[in-house]
């Protein structure tokens, strides 16, 4: 026979994990499905191109409110602060366009999807993100109850990485 602990501990990612599914935009994949094992070329190709040109730079623009806020940018501190300077950075002073996807954005507007992506769905922690909480499984409640407390978060720590304190 086995059971439970009562005590549990819950981890999260930090950031909602519906944040990945504004990188995917729906209107696109119908042109797309168009063409599964028929033809690039012609008047529908033209039309399609057009339409991912215009639905990647929305992406982008999505993208750059996600590098831009000020949770996202703590994260990826913790990790990577080089990143900041040279991917963060220069990735929001750019101005997507259907036809300005050049090599360098693309290749940091995947940075951001990236970490995006890690910090919406991976179980992971990172620095303040990623939080953990500690629940009782009780069995004298239905279902599921759910008491934060006086504030959402009783207590904090840091680990520091060997580099930080290296530098």
């Amino acid at each position: 026979r086995w059971r439970l602990w009562e005590q549990f501990s819950l981890r999260g990612p930090g950031f909602p994990v519906g944040g990945v599914l504004d990188l995917a935009p729906v209107d696109v994949s119908v042109y797309a499905d168009k063409f599964a094992g028929g033809v690039l070329s012609g008047p529908d190709w033209e039309e399609f191109e057009g339409v991912f040109g215009e639905v990647a730079a929305r992406t982008a623009v999505r993208l750059q409110g996600v590098a831009g806020s000020s949770d996202f940018t703590a994260a990826v501190a913790w990790q990577n602060r080089t990143v900041l300077r040279t991917g963060l950075r220069p990735f929001l002073g750019w101005v997507p366009s259907a036809s300005g996807r050049s090599s360098m954005p693309r290749q940091r507007e995947e940075l951001v999807a990236h970490y995006w992506q890690r910090f919406c769905v991976k179980n992971d922690t990172i620095g303040f993100f990623g939080p953990v909480g500690w629940g009782r499984v009780d069995g004298s409640v239905g279902g599921v109850e759910v008491d934060p407390g006086e504030g959402l978060t009783a207590s904090s720590s840091v680990f520091f990485s060997s580099w930080s304190i290296d530098a």
